[in-house]
């Protein structure tokens, strides 16, 4: 950590290391032939894949008291910090849309309307607003808010002529209830989006839990006091998620309690580490390409995302009439993951070369 607290090179390599993946679970080379670890998993449950995602979360949350402290310093009492966090915001949503329709052309007509992005501006919104105006105390009090209060609906609420039911299918939830009477057919399934509305507000309560392990990590500057602190709140959050699962189960398409709170467990404990191997022990040399892609991550994602939709409508030379046929001897799977793998790498070089340019592009 730099002497002015104002940073922690251990986020960055996390937060690269976390787009890296998200970047290798979205673009395999044939989604026909992925490794189940690779696939989200259909209900309940968990995969490597659906770790991704929510460890982005954390990790932005994560680094709020950081990035607000330095700005602050820069800028002094007169940084608008409310006029920038809902600009950022609105920019991730916008840039969301552009994927959708993307995806969507030339038929713009069904484009998606929820979506990653999209569900990234909301949470980081509703989470730097309370990180800049309220105390950790509170933090932690509205995000215990945020999940209890969504299990209460998902499983109290009745809706559409039907019972509450503590049972929660796709087929019968709250949260795809809602979606279906905002977004009418603009959604990810018929009557459901995995980055629908009520999901929003366990999304909230993971960046919280983040923030208020980032105010533990800037508050104290000796390591081995971080390092105790967050594997301290990886074991409880974890311990937590799974007595909660028995009850509530482990959805990240509903983004439930349980799930927040064992993934932010699992995202602590990767932190930690990542704090010891390159903050304590300076071991660095094979973290500094996700520390490149960390300084740049949602510029990264957007770009591979991007990108990456207009490589899968050339998927028939580009996969199938060159990488394939090279690989041609090896499972389907690992043909699928060497190109993943090889797209990953790609981007890491991209961000490496805007790194040693200094090229900082914020989103």
């Amino acid at each position: 950590m730099t002497k002015d607290r104002h940073h922690l090179v251990s986020l960055d390599v996390v937060r690269g290391m976390t787009v890296a993946a998200m970047i290798l679970v979205n673009n395999p080379g044939d989604w026909n032939s992925v490794f189940p670890p690779l696939l989200h998993a259909d209900w309940n449950g968990w995969t490597f894949a659906d770790v991704v995602f929510p460890f982005f979360v954390f990790i932005m949350g994560c680094a709020m008291p950081f990035a607000f402290a330095r700005r602050q310093a820069q800028h002094g009492a007169e940084w608008r910090a409310t006029k920038r966090v809902l600009r950022r915001a609105l920019l991730l949503i916008l840039l969301g849309l552009l994927l959708n329709l993307e995806v969507a052309f030339p038929h713009v007509s069904a484009v998606r309307i929820p979506g990653v992005l999209q569900r990234l501006g909301l949470a980081y919104l509703g989470a730097a607003l309370l990180v800049r105006s309220t105390s950790a105390t509170t933090q932690a009090a509205v995000a215990a808010a945020l999940m209890l209060g969504h299990w209460g609906a998902m499983t109290l609420i009745p809706f559409g002529g039907l019972p509450a039911s503590h049972v929660v299918t796709r087929d019968h939830n709250l949260a795809g209830f809602v979606d279906m009477h905002v977004f009418g057919s603009h959604t990810l399934m018929p009557g459901f989006d995995p980055e629908g509305l009520l999901g929003t507000a366990p999304t909230i309560a993971t960046a919280l839990v983040g923030a208020l392990a980032g105010q533990w990590l800037r508050r104290h500057s000796d390591h081995r006091r971080q390092l105790a602190g967050l594997m301290l709140g990886a074991v409880l959050m974890t311990v937590l998620g799974l007595m909660w699962s028995t009850v509530w189960p482990i959805n990240k398409p509903l983004w439930t309690g349980s799930y927040a709170l064992l993934m932010s467990g699992f995202a602590a404990a990767m932190l930690a580490v990542c704090l010891f191997v390159v903050d304590i022990a300076g071991i660095r040399g094979w973290a500094r390409p996700f520390l490149a892609l960390g300084v740049n991550p949602l510029a990264i994602y957007f770009g591979s995302e991007f990108v990456g939709h207009l490589l899968e409508r050339r998927k028939d030379w580009i996969y199938w009439g060159a990488f394939a046929r090279v690989f041609g001897g090896l499972r389907g799977e690992w043909t699928s993951l060497l190109y993943a793998i090889a797209y990953v790498v790609c981007w890491l070089a991209i961000a490496v070369v805007l790194d040693r340019r200094h090229i900082r592009i914020r989103v």
